[in-house]
């Protein structure tokens, strides 16, 4: 059997003499409180220690270190001292924290803390872009944020079309003042107008946000669905369109999903496009090109009518009334179709994660009986309440 490697023996040859350096007067000698009093905790600001792990793999990791936790209400700490005065770090629930003597420079200490996390930072990137090509990684679940920003313009949008409707202001005692019609008239048009002019942003904004949730799900659906990922096909996986995610994980053949998803496209190259990139539309419709002794006509000639410019108000009461219906069938096509076990784990705000393991685990959980899962989602989130309120 060959040797290892002096890489291998010792992972930390590289970084090891750039944090001894960077964090000089640290030492892993543990002192006794009781020779020097403490000051008050400190906790650094959020922004100078972000991930506050990156100071433990430096100290405890890299440096060797004495370490401990979790503990109740603590994730981890570390004690150690730094110019011959003790001082501990430790994660706990309300953050970051360091604990230091009188004598102790805490600025200076913070500043020499955070060129280590630097070298921690350079030393681990090759290290992370490896893991995500592996699938070694969690996503966030944040689908009660993108679902709370479409309903909240979607609601927006249905009440300013509503105030859009007609209403009779007629006045008895004013019936043969023609003056009073007609500025009544003038008042109620504007109003109206105003009231579409709000529910054509709203609705814009709405269709915006849902195809951020879509794309959002989809992510989350890869994982769901527990197929095996081969190295590297997570992060070609993040980097497709919508329409390419969608058609990776559904039939698109099926003719009830391909009819959802010709709506979805449809809503997509008419609404979405078009006001997020600017003003282009697909099929040339934002273009007039010049004919000449006639003028300037719309690119797309007779196809001009599908664009959201044909009409005053760009997206109007109908417009919108169709997407909601879209997206209201294409969700609950979700909720009951193939992928139903799989969404209800993205329902149920599950932070998938992307490893073998928990991938076949996640397919057993889809493609099993409800009660089983309605079991694993209760314990992951008691889990997952108690690592967050740091209750061990």
């Amino acid at each position: 059997m060959s040797e290892p490697s002096i890489e291998k023996a010792d992972p930390f040859m590289v970084l090891r003499p750039r944090l001894e350096k960077a964090l000089a007067g640290f030492s892993r000698d543990i002192i006794d409180w009781s020779e020097q009093p403490p000051q008050q905790p400190v906790r650094p600001e959020k922004a100078q220690f972000p991930v506050p792990e990156l100071v433990l793999f430096a100290l405890r990791n890299v440096l060797g270190f004495r370490s401990s936790g979790p503990a109740e209400k603590m994730r981890w700490a570390v004690r150690c001292s730094f110019n011959g005065a003790p001082v501990s770090f430790e994660l706990a629930k309300f953050g970051f924290t360091i604990h230091a003597a009188e004598s102790v420079d805490v600025k200076r200490l913070c500043g020499q803390l955070q060129v280590a996390v630097k070298h921690v930072e350079d030393w681990l990137a090759p290290i992370a872009k490896r893991q995500a090509a592996k699938g070694n990684v969690t996503i966030a679940n944040r689908l009660s944020e993108f679902d709370s920003r479409y309903r909240f313009f979607r609601g927006l949008a249905d009440r300013s079309y509503r105030r859009a409707e007609p209403r009779s202001e007629a006045d008895p005692n004013k019936e043969d003042d023609i003056a009073a019609k007609l500025s009544g008239l003038t008042r109620s048009w504007n109003q109206a107008m105003r009231a579409r002019t709000h529910g054509f942003y709203h609705s814009t904004a709405m269709v915006d946000a849902y195809f951020s949730r879509l794309e959002h799900i989809l992510v989350l659906l890869r994982a769901f669905v527990g197929n095996p990922l081969r190295e590297g096909e997570l992060t070609t996986f993040l980097g497709m369109t919508w329409d390419e995610k969608l058609k990776a994980l559904l039939d698109i053949d099926d003719p009830a999903v391909q009819k959802l998803y010709s709506e979805l496209k449809r809503i997509k190259e008419r609404v979405r496009n078009p006001f997020a990139h600017g003003g282009v539309e697909n099929d040339g419709g934002s273009l007039y090109v010049h004919i000449p002794t006639v003028g300037a006509l719309p690119a797309n000639f007779t196809q001009i009518r599908n664009s959201v410019r044909f009409n005053f108000i760009p997206v109007g009461k109908d417009d919108h009334g169709s997407a909601c219906d879209a997206f209201d069938a294409f969700d609950d096509a979700m909720r009951t179709g193939a992928l139903s076990g799989a969404y209800s784990l993205v329902e149920a705000s599950i932070d998938p994660a992307f490893s073998a393991d928990e991938l076949a685990e996640y397919k057993r959980l889809a493609e099993g009986p409800p009660k089983d899962r309605a079991a694993w989602i209760e314990h992951w989130h008691h889990e997952s309440d108690r690592h967050a309120n740091m209750e061990y």
